[in-house]
């Protein structure tokens, strides 16, 4: 069974082992991430349900959940994360891009440390297989136990 990406496009057929592969390679990226950052921000509960799924043990702030405008979230956790580095861990369509840009820059005016690079390996590993948001994440478990 082919795997069909989001952008209309079908990959190449793909064996468990490099999904399994991946699913290694993420679980690399998660365990780094605990030993680097303060807290990891994510949209939601599925999110941060798929992220603990996948290895995280950080502390997560989620946005949506907090009902706050984007403002005074980011004033919440500037105000509880001043010195500390987060990594913003939103969607990887081009809203969440944009809601990962804007959060990351008013934190670093605040003075929060921003962790780029782990969601930029994130992103770089996941989207390739048509997986653009946090939550299905789990779908690499998944296709590596078929």
């Amino acid at each position: 069974m082919a795997v069909k990406e989001r952008r209309g496009r079908r990959s190449k057929r793909r064996s468990w082992k490099h999904y399994y592969e991946l699913q290694a390679k993420l679980k690399e990226i998660i365990e780094d991430v605990n030993f680097s950052v303060s807290a990891v921000i994510v949209e939601g509960k599925s999110d941060e349900e798929a992220l603990r799924a996948a290895g995280l043990k950080s502390p997560v702030v989620r946005f949506s959940s907090s009902g706050m405008p984007v403002f005074a979230f980011i004033e919440d956790v500037v105000a509880g994360y001043r010195g500390c580095t987060v990594l913003v861990l939103v969607d990887f369509d081009r809203e969440g891009d944009d809601l990962a840009e804007r959060i990351s820059q008013e934190l670093e005016e605040g003075g929060v440390r921003v962790q780029r690079m782990f969601r930029q390996e994130i992103v770089k590993l996941l989207a390739r297989e048509g997986i653009l948001r946090i939550e299905e994440m789990s779908t690499l478990r998944k296709r590596a136990s078929i």
